[in-house]
């Protein structure tokens, strides 16, 4: 219980942070807006590792580069979306990166081929189909950056997956926000724009709510099931939905919503999958009396 609280208040976190990043897309570039925000989550992961900085040591340099630099496609694509269509829309599809991971991991034989997880991930791509189609509604490029962000994570995701054993969490969040800091930080300069003290402050508010959810997601995967966790990631359709609603009063259409309903429904199904084939191969596992 205790790890889907730690899970409710990290993606919540990070729904803030969107919220912020969506506020100050309005008036300033994405390069700037993106800096100044991983920026500020720099420092309070900095905050949070201390005095474990012996965390962050690693013997392959070059993991941690090309996981930082898809963490740099990842949040330029997703925050651009966030400018440009309703929060709600940009999160469904962003949200099907469990889907993604899935496929990737079937192609790649991270996992075994399972006919339930092949129905269920179809089930999960015939909602993006319904968002994405122009016959169903109003076509958006900034839904496809939303989805290209989602299939990119998947890949950063399996990566992480496989080299868990010698690099620590923490390293790969610091790098990833390292890359992206500095990046944003060289090409703003030649768009940059003054901010006030109140934009400044949703920058800061932005930037620790990214560090914030950060801790908080990785100490639920270290205290709860992964999958469990990740199922409660889904509650930011929720968070994303209401609040935008509340702020820019933005309501999802017909065909957002089911779509939505059927990329969660295909998640979580794909979730409780993964965690039954766990259960039946642990018990196979266990030694016969």
């Amino acid at each position: 219980m205790q790890a889907i609280l730690f899970a409710l208040a990290g993606f919540f976190s990070f729904t803030l942070m969107d919220l912020s990043i969506k506020w100050l897309l309005q008036s300033y570039p994405l390069m700037q807006v993106t800096f100044f925000n991983c920026f500020f989550a720099l420092l309070g992961l900095l905050i949070w590792i201390y005095p474990r900085f012996e965390l962050l040591k690693t013997k392959q340099p070059q993991i941690h580069l090309l996981r930082a630099s898809i963490v740099l496609v990842v949040d330029l694509l997703a925050f651009y979306s966030y400018g440009q269509v309703p929060l709600a829309e940009a999160y469904t599809l962003i949200l099907t990166m469990p889907l993604f991971t899935a496929l990737f991991a079937l192609l790649f034989r991270y996992e075994p081929l399972r006919p339930l997880a092949l129905a269920v991930t179809f089930i999960g791509f015939s909602g993006v189909y319904l968002m994405l189609s122009p016959q169903f509604g109003h076509f958006h490029w900034a839904l496809v950056a939303a989805l290209l962000s989602a299939v990119i994570e998947s890949v950063g995701f399996l990566l992480i997956r496989r080299h868990r054993e010698q690099e620590t969490p923490q390293a790969f969040a610091f790098y990833g926000l390292g890359l992206v800091t500095l990046v944003t930080g060289v090409v703003m300069m030649w768009s940059f724009k003054p901010m006030p003290l109140t934009d400044l402050g949703i920058s800061i508010g932005g930037g620790a709510c990214y560090a914030l959810a950060t801790a908080l997601v990785i100490t639920a995967f270290h205290r709860g099931s992964p999958i469990m966790v990740s199922s409660m990631q889904y509650s930011q359709l929720v968070w994303g939905a209401v609040l935008s609603f509340i702020i820019w009063h933005e309501m999802p259409s017909q065909r957002v919503l089911i779509g939505s309903l059927l990329i969660t429904l295909a998640g979580l199904a794909l979730l409780h999958s993964q965690k039954r084939a766990k259960s039946m191969s642990h018990t196979s596992q266990q030694p016969q009396h």
